[in-house]
């Protein structure tokens, strides 16, 4: 190889002079060569070494990378083929190989090419050919490490869109054109109790047929008119909502996006809006009826020479009416609420002169079935509270244990200081319950029916108002009965509201 001649003017070497000069390592295995190219790279500001093996090369790479390698394919121990395939699968192609030989053909630069090499640089060469064979591996070079920078981008951007799908409260399902999952967030596995795996199919996803299906119209939906779907999913006990978009490529139909929404909370208070409605139409159309039917008997002039039976009627009409007006105020109050409407004026107050004066209201009732009324309290019985409250407990409670009572039974009201709370026994010697009547007795509009109860009046909403009233104190509601051995309900009412 001829001798270098003048150094270029600034510039003339192109892209390679740059801020970061190119480290170019000359692998060559004759000396003379070897600095000559050294010398020839120097000079036009590359960051060139040299080095006359294949061993002393790798080490030296290891240390210290190089982003070119100018190959000599004769080189002793290690030939210049297996080094350059050495350098690629230690560096992972991010070392741009060039060999020399004199041994030039076809096929032999397709050989090295197969093997790893960018390039075949033909000895004897001048300068501007071995200038030139490197300006195009640095540029080469360039563009490996643009991709690389440019795939890390790609990798960042797709890890922080996997983050933000993982953190989100949905649960997301990709699907692709073969209707085959390719991405379940966390999410979504917990809402379907099930892992992601891969060869999953759309069944094993969502057994439900009508899910199944909405997933696959929408697949099938032309692109240019997408259609999405929207459909509910049982899964145990809970409630899905499943949201089902097209993912389109390039204007063609790619798979499906599935957005899945815990409703179950929703649903549930819809199912008992409607099991509300429909008890509280129940309950009002059994005791208007019997009006009306009355009514209309009085109206027929069928009794007309029959006062007594017209007032009897009247009676029953004025019973069914004050019940109606309970439940109507009972119903008012649950609504109140509710909807936080119900104004609380939280005072001190004795727990003992409140059910004292509930006892007080309720002793002529209990003396027409001489029903005996006894309270067992400390002197005083201190606690803040609101006086409608209490007041509400404790009328429905004593009422309950005067109309569920035998004759001549009695009635106790218990007040034992719990520390922080008070605890309230009302114990009444009446027809008592069984287990399956104890389990439903705070639901709205329960009633015990039994031919015990048979002409016993109320909303069945009693019980059920007092266990919301005392969950807003932080309190709670106990029963223990037996048939025919009376009830005890137990209350437990915070001292200082929650």
């Amino acid at each position: 190889m001829p001798e270098p001649g003048p150094a270029a003017p600034a510039g003339a070497a192109g892209t390679l002079v740059a801020q970061e000069p190119l480290r170019v390592m000359v692998i060559e295995t004759e000396e003379g060569m070897r600095d000559g190219m050294r010398r020839i790279l120097a000079r036009k500001g590359l960051n060139a070494r040299a080095v006359g093996d294949g061993e002393a090369a790798l080490r030296m790479l290891a240390e210290s990378p190089a982003d070119v390698a100018l190959v000599d394919i004769s080189l002793p121990e290690i030939d210049g083929v297996s080094l350059t395939e050495q350098i690629a699968r230690r560096f992972e192609g991010r070392i741009v190989v060039v060999i020399t030989s004199a041994l030039a053909s076809v096929e032999s630069a397709v050989e090295v090419t197969r093997r790893g090499a960018f390039d075949f640089l033909v000895k004897p060469f001048t300068p501007d050919n071995l200038i030139c064979v490197v300006e195009r591996a640095g540029q080469q070079w360039r563009l490996i490490r643009e991709r690389e920078k440019y795939l890390s981008e790609l990798a960042g951007e797709r890890n922080l869109s996997h983050q933000m799908i993982n953190s989100m409260h949905e649960g997301v399902v990709v699907l692709n054109i073969r209707r085959e999952p390719v991405l379940v967030n966390p999410r979504a596995e917990h809402f379907l109790g099930k892992r992601f795996r891969d060869g999953m199919s759309l069944p094993d996803l969502f057994p439900d047929l009508d899910a199944a299906a909405a997933v696959e119209a929408v697949i099938d939906s032309a692109p240019d008119h997408p259609e999405c779907r929207l459909v509910q999913l049982s899964v145990g006990e809970g409630r899905l909502q499943v949201s089902i978009s097209p993912l389109l490529r390039d204007g063609e139909s790619g798979g499906a996006i599935v957005i899945l929404r815990d409703v179950t909370e929703t649903w549930r208070a819809e199912q008992d809006r409607n099991r509300f409605v429909s008890m509280v139409a129940h309950e009002l159309k059994s005791p208007l009826s019997a009006i009306i039917n009355y009514l209309n008997v009085i109206l027929s002039g069928m009794f007309d020479d029959n006062m007594p039976k017209v007032r009897e009627m009247l009676e029953r009409c004025k019973v069914r009416g004050e019940a109606l007006l309970d439940l109507v105020r009972d119903l008012l109050y649950i609504n109140s609420r509710e909807a936080g409407k119900v104004d609380r004026t939280i005072e001190p107050l004795d727990l003992r002169t409140v059910i004292q004066s509930q006892l007080d209201f309720f002793k002529v009732q209990a003396d027409k079935r001489k029903i005996v009324l006894l309270l067992e309290s400390p002197d005083a019985c201190p606690l803040s509270a609101d006086r409608g409250d209490l007041d509400r407990i404790f009328m429905n409670l004593i009422s309950n244990g005067i109309k569920y009572n035998r004759e001549k039974g009695s009635l106790t009201v218990r007040i034992t200081d719990a520390d922080a709370s008070w605890e309230v026994a009302v114990i009444d010697t009446g027809i008592g319950m069984s287990e399956g009547e104890r389990a439903s007795i705070f639901q709205e509009f329960y009633r015990v029916k039994n031919h015990k109860t048979a002409g016993i009046t109320g909303t069945g909403l009693g019980l059920a108002t007092v266990r919301r009233v005392l969950a807003g104190y932080g309190g709670r509601i106990t029963v223990q009965s037996q048939p025919d051995a009376g009830s005890t309900f137990t209350v437990v009412l915070p001292k200082h509201p929650a």
